[in-house]
């Protein structure tokens, strides 16, 4: 009798572990490219989805035209699909996005949800539309705090179409500025440090 219960209980646990390996979701097929380090504020790092919903005519499916300063060459996001752009500094006031649209933007509207955050927790800060970032468009962060990842959520209407989406040129955020004593304080440091180290070989 217990060796069919053991039996009928191994029978189950195989049967919901199989269901549940067949149930997990698939897993996006996820890339990160960029220089890194700071460039006056724009954006140096990407990390995004290579399978996300986007077109490849006029070299929109390339990621890096997200980064650096606005150049009119720019990356579709993908309907539904997010990135994450770093700068190579923190910053806390406000994030600004370059975006370019063929034709008008009344008849191919786009628009994303932009997200601050450490890499790992991020917190809404707002949308905008493409007829809002033409050229620039601002979106205040309005939290305490510092952060060093933007996070944009694409959220344009597909109206029908398979493959899209905000077409991202540029983005770029004011960086908390350095002190201008830390420099000092750090040479300070450095000499005291030197002239430690000379008495102690001295003794």
């Amino acid at each position: 009798m217990f060796g069919y219960a053991r039996s009928t209980l191994t029978a189950t646990l195989f049967l919901v572990s199989t269901l549940a390996v067949s149930a997990a979701p698939v897993i996006a097929d996820w890339e990160t490219v960029g220089t890194g380090g700071f460039a006056d504020g724009y954006a140096t790092t990407i990390t995004y989805d290579k399978n996300a919903a986007r077109g490849t005519s006029n070299n929109r499916g390339n990621a890096l035209n997200a980064l650096g300063a606005a150049d009119d060459s720019f990356f579709e996001i993908g309907f539904g699909s997010y990135i994450d752009l770093t700068f190579g500094a923190v910053f806390d006031t406000s994030v600004k996005l370059f975006e370019v649209t063929f034709g008008t933007v009344s008849s191919w509207p786009e628009s994303v949800e932009v997200f601050v955050g450490d890499g790992i927790d991020f917190t809404s800060i707002g949308s905008i539309s493409n007829a809002a970032a033409q050229g620039g468009g601002m979106v205040p962060i309005g939290l305490a705090g510092t952060f060093n990842t933007v996070r944009i959520l694409d959220t344009s209407p597909t109206r029908g179409r398979s493959t899209g989406g905000f077409d991202l040129d540029a983005v770029r955020v004011t960086p908390v500025p350095v002190p201008a004593a830390l420099p000092l304080l750090g040479a300070g440091l450095a000499v005291l440090g030197f002239f430690g180290w000379r008495r102690r070989e001295e003794a």
